[in-house]
């Protein structure tokens, strides 16, 4: 006898419990715990039912990830600082994104698993992942457009991620252990990635002074030149010669 159809309601609810009990065996025991049987047993059903709302553990997974995603935007959107000002409302959103991943190593893990099917395989997922970087990039091309930054903000927006994001996986991964703690590294990184896309600032001349003048020359007037002595007759006066008879 065919099982009686669920409403929409109703299957998402299961769907709820069920990526909601996953999650807890997955911040337990890791990724590897989970499993439809486990995951049966912890809301109380039958295992067999648990394909009745996922395929497959990936699908499973994906909702998980979906439910973190949505749950790091709402973090981040309370921390965010609305003050006009690119650094530090940039430097707000960093924090926020800093700080989800101390707070919740094991999320920020499942979130960005390079061991995970590509998250367009899943349109509720992708939908999460887009929700808050689209949000930041619509906020970093307000100071494209006011002269603040230049470039195009979702390539910046990429270039401020990735380096986040590589500072905090080594953090949670525990790799942070050549010298420099997370609270060392974080606002030089911040400061560093925006500094590159920020219009250079024209030096500041020197005030200006008045334009010196060459200095006056008095020019004084020539003396009279004297007259010319007149010259003396260069050659004798010669007398007559007189005629001989």
């Amino acid at each position: 006898m065919a099982r009686p159809g669920l409403s929409t309601d109703e299957l998402e609810t299961m769907r709820e419990r069920l990526a909601a009990a996953a999650l807890a065996i997955y911040r337990a025991d890791g990724v590897e715990a989970v499993s439809f049987r486990r995951l049966a047993d912890a809301v109380g059903i039958s295992h067999t039912l648990t394909y009745r709302y996922f395929d497959d553990k990936d699908a499973l997974l994906a909702r998980v990830r979906a439910h973190c995603f949505l749950h790091f935007d709402r973090h981040v959107r309370a921390r965010e600082r609305h003050v006009g000002q690119l650094g530090p409302h940039m430097d707000s959103i960093a924090k926020a994104y800093i700080d989800y991943a101390c707070t919740h190593p094991a999320e920020y893990r499942l979130m960005f698993s390079i061991e995970q099917p590509a998250p367009d395989r899943y349109p509720e997922l992708l939908a999460a992942r887009r929700h808050l970087f689209d949000y930041a990039v619509t906020a970093l091309e307000r100071y494209v457009q006011a002269g603040t930054l230049v470039g195009d903000a979702r390539t910046l927006l990429h270039t401020l991620w990735i380096t986040l994001h590589g500072l905090m996986s080594l953090h949670v991964a525990n790799q942070l252990i050549h010298g420099r703690s997370l609270q060392q590294l974080a606002q030089p990184l911040i400061q560093q990635a925006l500094a590159q896309q920020t219009p250079p600032t024209a030096p500041k001349s020197a005030p200006k002074s008045a334009p010196r003048t060459a200095p006056r020359t008095v020019l004084k007037a020539a003396a009279p030149v004297a007259a010319a002595a007149p010259a003396k007759a260069s050659a004798r006066k010669t007398s007559p010669r007189r005629s001989r008879a």
